[in-house]
């Protein structure tokens, strides 16, 4: 590592030369150090983020080094602008290939070039002539292959992961030391040696250990090497692979069956901290593949219950109730019967993936609660994780008089096919999977890995695919790759994906491990002649789609083809006490058909009703909260759990939502503007994550803190006019709206709309005619707000 001062002092030394590593476009436009001759980083590593960064081959590296004019014995310095990680790959590359001559680092890199006493910069390109530059691997180059980091992991040396702690959490090396490559730097620049070694040595890591780094595409592995190496740590090695061979391995402690037998054996024997003594606190981690997830209150845990296509017989529904009555309940320390001011406690949440959630659950109480599952047929496993999610079907399967495709069979098939299934337990990120058998597409195919809707080939009755949807980050409306499969082909088509997915998708860069980056990067034609690849049945095209339209809920009393009718209940923000789901589902046993169906707006149906039943459940006190028939923003709020159990929360958002909605629907009466709409769709996310589907709402929040010069609180981001029906998430508008000030902007779009939109005019076509300029004035009053964080676009 060397400081800009000395490069400055040496840098006209015939035998330094200077490597920038930016784009060639970079250098040449912005600017760079004069003298120095341009290597682009894309040139001497893959530039994909998705496949493994590997070394370039020693003839292509050559190549490189010959052409800049560089010599086998010069003394390098490579800078780069990104914290110095792309750079440091770079010098790594060149020692593993037998470089010479010294290699060093530009500390601090441009930025602090710039700030130093020259600082200048130049757009004129060096000459220099190719030289004989010969690059072949070093006999001792510090590389370690898999068996040197089994050994590690083994107590041979200190295994050291270098990326983000979010990252770290979601899988690692087992055993591995955490250091952030950024933690060894101050604004860009190396901390002073002292700070260095302390940091250090509380990471187990002085200069006497032999050390193996690894990240995911060795380039910030590569920083780290640098710094160690400048600080005299002599046994230095890293791994350069992805680490794809290690999250991938098949070992008991991904077994999910394994897992469970694990948790039901702490749970007589020592409970939580036994389990994280024996088994280390990694295991928190894993437990999401059997449906725990930890709590931020230490110990607690959230229990997630699966829910094949969203269908729950009375007496599965009734156990979930009595479950959650009886054990998801606060300890006094965090409040007790009084810890959450709306709900109480011994409460549940309906999910949007049809899913049923509660808090509080705690490691001793488990097995207890599997047993009484197991006695009904409800699992937890898989319910979380990175693996084949539980999956969304039509909630009026079999119900509605126009469904093509009886689906209940298929999503049975597909959740036992993986169910417990090793293989299969640990994808690089959660697969998501949909199947709509009627023709209002009410499963959402356009927002899933993979998204089933009906469709028929030579007179058969099956499905056409849709792959690649997704939100958060990168949103993606999934792409229709033409491909018909039957019903009994479906579980085959899933597995066939799935495989894809372990082989190619990317499974510790969290920010393009989505299938939806794949299916960009293949591209929709591409990724379906891969997909083929993997099944085992010949691909064929429909000859014709069935879906007509979309249907946004199933709340309202509706008739089914057989003459009776379902009753879809509105759960406002998806929670409602054991008591009443256990309630609810006597009732249904007694007025309906002993069935109740969990909707992707948290709602809940009561189907199979008779005239004299459905009258009867309607009478029934239950439904004076849980109403068919509730005003336009109960009906459209959504959210997620947020900060009250969420670790990645940073507003409140169940007890906020429904005073919103309470006091939105009063104020919607009053203006006269209730009767116009069906629901308002307020979709509300504790954070910069997607789980209450915030580009999907009329309203999209997503939660921030919002800092001026005078005041900081909890704020949101805003967005307008998600329309799934037409394919379209919302545009953000404005971000960092103080969090109290939410209502009245509400309020003010939805008079602008009304005052202003024309004849048969839907909201989101009103948002798209009217320019954001003026729907910021609309929102802000001023168009003095801070703009939303940008998305990253997937095409």
């Amino acid at each position: 590592m060397v400081s800009p001062s000395w490069l400055e002092a040496h840098r006209d030394a015939e035998s330094v030369v200077v490597v920038d590593v930016r784009e060639e476009r970079d250098y040449e436009e912005l600017g760079h150090l004069p003298g120095a001759v341009n290597v682009p980083a894309d040139r001497f590593r893959d530039p994909s983020s998705v496949v493994d960064g590997k070394l370039p081959t020693a003839d292509d590296f050559a190549a490189l080094l010959s052409a800049a004019g560089i010599e086998r014995d010069d003394t390098v310095v490579a800078y780069g602008d990104d914290g110095g990680a792309l750079a440091a790959r770079f010098l790594l590359t060149a020692l593993v290939y037998g470089h010479e001559g010294r290699l060093s680092l530009l500390d601090g890199g441009l930025e602090a070039w710039r700030d130093g006493e020259d600082g200048s910069l130049s757009t004129d390109r060096p000459s220099s002539d190719p030289t004989p530059y010969e690059a072949k691997l070093r006999a001792d180059a510090p590389i370690a292959d898999r068996e040197t980091v089994e050994a590690a992991v083994e107590g041979d040396a200190v295994v050291v992961d270098t990326r983000t702690a979010a990252e770290y959490e979601q899988s690692r090396v087992p055993g591995a030391v955490h250091l952030d490559w950024e933690d060894l730097l101050e604004e860009g620049r190396l901390r002073n040696e002292a700070t260095l070694e302390e940091l250090l040595a509380e990471h187990g890591l002085t200069p006497d250990e032999r050390i193996v780094l690894y990240c995911n595409t060795a380039r910030r592995l590569s920083h780290t090497f640098v710094a160690l190496r400048h600080l005299g740590y002599e046994d230095v090695s890293f791994y350069e692979g992805s680490l794809t061979d290690w999250v991938r391995a098949e070992a008991p402690e991904w077994d999910p069956v394994e897992l469970q037998a694990q948790v039901r054996h702490y749970a007589d024997n020592g409970g939580f901290e036994a389990m994280v003594d024996d088994l280390g606190e990694d295991v928190l981690g894993r437990l999401k593949l059997i449906g725990l997830y930890h709590q931020k209150q230490r110990g607690y845990f959230m229990l997630r219950t699966r829910s094949p296509g969203g269908i729950l017989t009375a007496e599965q529904a009734r156990t979930i109730g009595e479950v959650a009555d009886e054990f998801a309940r606060a300890p006094e320390e965090y409040g007790g019967p009084d810890q959450n001011p709306v709900f109480g406690d011994g409460y549940l949440d309906v999910t949007t993936r049809q899913d049923v959630q509660m808090h509080w659950i705690e490691i001793a109480d488990v097995a207890e609660i599997w047993d009484r599952y197991d006695a009904v047929g409800l699992s937890t496993m898989q319910a979380c994780g990175n693996s084949v999610r539980n999956v969304v079907g039509c909630p009026a399967d079999g119900l509605d008089p126009a469904e093509t495709v009886d689906i209940q069979p298929v999503v049975e098939r597909v959740s036992q096919r993986f169910l417990g299934d090793r293989h299969y337990a640990n994808l690089p990120r959660k697969f998501k999977v949909s199947v709509t058998g009627c023709h209002e597409d009410c499963a959402r195919s356009s927002i899933q890995d993979l998204g089933l809707t009906p469709a028929r080939k030579d007179g058969r009755d099956g499905f056409v695919a849709r792959v690649g949807g997704g939100l958060s980050d990168g949103p993606r409306v999934a792409s229709d790759i033409d491909l018909f499969v039957e019903p009994d082909r479906v579980d085959d088509l899933v597995a066939a994906m799935a495989d894809l997915f372990a082989d190619h998708g990317s499974y510790l860069d969290t920010a393009v491990n989505r299938l939806r980056f794949l299916v960009a990067e293949f591209g929709p034609e591409a990724f379906r002649e891969e997909l083929e690849s993997y099944a085992d049945f010949a691909f064929e095209e429909p000859d014709e789609t069935l879906t007509t339209d979309y249907r946004g809920d199933h709340v309202g009393v509706h008739e089914q083809a057989d003459g009776r009718s379902y009753a879809g209940l509105n759960v406002p923000t998806g929670r409602m006490g054991g008591d009443e789901f256990a309630a609810l589902a006597a009732l249904s046993d007694e007025l309906g058909g002993g069935e109740l169906r969990l909707t992707p707006n948290q709602n809940v149906l009561v189907p199979h009703l008779t005239d004299d039943g459905l009258e009867r459940l309607l009478e029934d006190p239950l439904l004076e909260r849980y109403s068919p028939d509730p005003g336009p923003f109960t009906r459209g709020i959504v959210t997620c759990t947020g900060r009250e159990f969420c670790n990645y929360g940073i507003i409140e958002t169940k007890n906020r939502a429904i005073r919103w909605a309470r006091e939105l629907d009063d104020w919607a009466e009053a203006a006269g503007i209730a009767d116009d709409h069906e629901a308002i769709r307020i979709h509300m996310s504790g954070c910069s994550a997607s789980c209450a589907q915030p580009q999907l709402g009329d309203f999209g929040l997503r939660g921030e803190v919002y800092r001026d010069d005078y005041d900081s609180g909890r704020a949101a981001d805003l967005g307008l006019g998600g329309d799934l029906g037409n394919d379209e998430f919302i545009d953000w508008l404005v971000g960092k709206i103080p969090i109290d000030d939410v209502p009245g902007v509400v309020k003010a779009t939805m008079l602008a709309y009304d005052a202003d939109s024309e004849p048969g005019e839907s909201f989101t076509e009103w948002t798209r005619r009217t320019s954001n300029a003026d729907l910021r004035e609309i929102v802000t009053d001023g168009p003095a707000r801070d703009p939303p964080a940008i998305e990253t676009e997937v095409r």
